[in-house]
């Protein structure tokens, strides 16, 4: 398994997600797209991005960006919120709705939409959950 947010994780990541998950089945044809901003990553108490792009239910972008905020892309979410909480969802500890129901992670773009889609995108999280199992303390 790889760390969180490494480069490493984005590539498992990818491959996991292209291999595993049917776009029908799994990921019901969804096209959508979002920016995870991911605040006071440890050790230097920095912040990390992920852009992630969906097409017809096919992975068609997934980028890491430590540091530096996404511009180039126009995402229908992002996704905002600590390292603890991401950390939280991407052990299971927590699902994203209710993440986002208790604002531990904060949402841009329409809350209707993305509940309407949230079977997809624990889809992927879980996906995600299984090429890591290395965070950061």
């Amino acid at each position: 398994m790889v760390k969180f947010l490494s480069e490493e994780w984005i590539e498992y990541g990818k491959r996991y997600i292209r291999s595993n998950l049917d776009p029908t089945k799994d990921l019901g044809n969804l096209t959508t797209s979002l920016i995870g901003v991911i605040e006071h990553v440890p050790p230097q108490d920095t912040t990390t991005n992920f852009y992630l792009e969906l097409q017809n239910g096919q992975l068609s972008d997934f980028i890491l960006s430590p540091g530096e905020t996404i511009t180039e892309k126009n995402p229908v979410f992002v996704i905002t919120g600590t390292y603890g909480a991401f950390r939280d969802i991407f052990e299971g500890k927590v699902g994203t709705a209710m993440a986002i129901l208790k604002n531990r992670i904060k949402l841009k773009g329409s809350k209707l939409e993305a509940l309407k889609i949230i079977k997809q995108l624990d889809g992927l999280i879980d996906a995600l959950r299984k090429v890591t199992d290395e965070f950061e303390e």
